[in-house]
């Protein structure tokens, strides 16, 4: 009991300077997730090849991540913005047990259909449930930012992924062996579930474990656009990944995952952006100040414009050397008749960073059912195209169905946020 008192003193602190530790934390713990996802698979490519390299790239960045998706149910903008208590934390709780089974349901019916090779079933499962894990955490550090201490979010998501890499690489770097190492993986999240969101938040008052009999039937009605509109996002995303995955080799897999790393770069730096400034893009909206809107809008995606053609012009001189560092030698020589695809996909990166900004535009708008209309059209057309290109062109195929996908995807936000705006009460925006 002393110890459990002194941990939570340690990560819960005092209340002194608490919207300083909520930034701070929250940047730290948002960054360490990111590229710890990013520089994973890399790093088993360098010491287990590029075959089994392809493997976890997919297990853990494509499908994974789709569970998570899953398990998460786009739940987390409902539940922080729930300061009202309407639903309990009990509510949430019990409703993450219903999505996180069904993540790892659909893990195991997936395994079951689609993928060959036992050690390439094994570690699609494992991963998938050790995103289902972080989905259920999700349900705590949303509480946590509800409760006013977003720095325990950050505080979570940095101890949790920390100690999972680090189980993970211990074990890859002592047995050379990826089965094992993803067990570790797992085995580290649960044990920092436990010590970073389960133990700080039985100190806390105020959480209400209360379950009610409707939660289930209101919360779904809640999430499911939301939950819809990400998981047909994430997959649009990554559809050039799965046509990869089921027609090309784990080697291949790799190569492409690994020149997909700078888009995220891209996309972070874009979100840094994109976030601070959607509270007042949402007050712009409310009062009518149509030019203002439409003005910080038009800067953030110069922004990202900019942005796009330094990571084009980079990722076009230095973007292979670089990753072939992190890939080691004889899988970076791999690398090297893909500098155009990497540039292709860089620019698909950008065009998926100015989306991101639509979409919270659209949200604003509350054209909530017009995005998932768009999401679906463009998930068709993504299937479609991503099969079509790699099955003729290999991962150059892939670069380009990437990018298109993201520009038809950006065009139909576009169209629609613009159609709204035109149309808005108050101060027009002279075009």
């Amino acid at each position: 009991m002393k110890q459990t008192n002194a941990w939570n003193r340690i990560l819960i602190g005092n209340d002194n300077h608490i919207e300083r530790r909520n930034i701070s934390w929250n940047v730290a713990g948002s960054a360490i997730y990111a590229v710890t996802s990013i520089l994973l698979g890399a790093a088993v490519t360098r010491v287990l090849g590029a075959d089994p390299g392809g493997i976890f790239f997919f297990a853990f960045s494509t499908f994974g991540q789709q569970m998570f998706i899953v398990s998460y149910f786009g739940l987390r903008p409902v539940q922080i913005t729930d300061t009202s208590g309407r639903h309990s934390f009990g509510d949430y709780r019990s409703f993450r047990f219903l999505t996180c089974a069904a993540s790892v349901v659909i893990s195991a019916l997936y395994v079951m259909l689609f993928v060959s090779g036992p050690v390439k079933k094994t570690v699609v499962l494992i991963m998938a449930v050790y995103k289902t894990v972080d989905g259920f955490a999700d349900c705590w550090d949303s509480e946590f930012q509800r409760n006013g201490r977003l720095y325990l979010t950050g505080k979570s998501n940095a101890g949790r992924t920390l100690l999972s890499v680090a189980a993970f690489m211990a074990v890859l770097l002592l047995s050379r062996d990826l089965v094992m190492s993803c067990v570790a993986a797992l085995c580290a999240q649960i044990a920092g579930f436990f010590l970073f969101c389960l133990m700080p938040a039985g100190a806390l008052r105020h959480i209400d474990y209360t379950v009610h009999k409707t939660y289930a039937k209101e919360l779904f009605a809640e999430g499911k656009w939301l939950f819809l509109s990400a998981f047909l996002d994430l997959y649009i995303f990554a559809a050039s990944k799965y046509a990869v995955n089921s027609f090309m080799s784990d080697a291949d897999n790799s190569y492409y995952s690994t020149i997909f790393i700078p888009t995220s770069v891209i996309n972070l730096m874009a979100n840094f952006i994109i976030r601070p400034v959607l509270t007042t893009l949402s007050d712009d909206w409310g009062k009518h100040d149509v030019k203002a809107f439409v003005r910080k809008i038009n800067r953030i995606l110069k922004i990202i414009l900019i942005l796009t053609f330094i990571g084009m012009g980079a990722g076009y001189l230095f973007g292979i050397p670089v990753l072939s560092l992190l890939l080691g030698k004889e899988t970076g020589a791999n690398l090297k008749p893909y500098t155009a695809a990497l540039v292709t996909v860089i620019l698909g990166g950008g065009f998926y960073a100015a989306l991101n900004l639509l979409y919270y535009v659209l949200v604003i708008l509350k054209k909530e059912k017009q995005i998932f209309l768009i999401y679906g059209i463009s998930c068709i057309s993504a299937f479609a195209v991503s099969d079509i290109c790699v099955r003729k062109w290999g991962i150059s195929g892939a670069a380009s169905a990437y990018l298109l996908s993201m520009i038809l995807l950006t065009a139909m936000f576009a169209a629609a946020a613009w159609r709204v705006i035109r149309s808005a009460p108050g101060e027009k925006y002279d075009s």
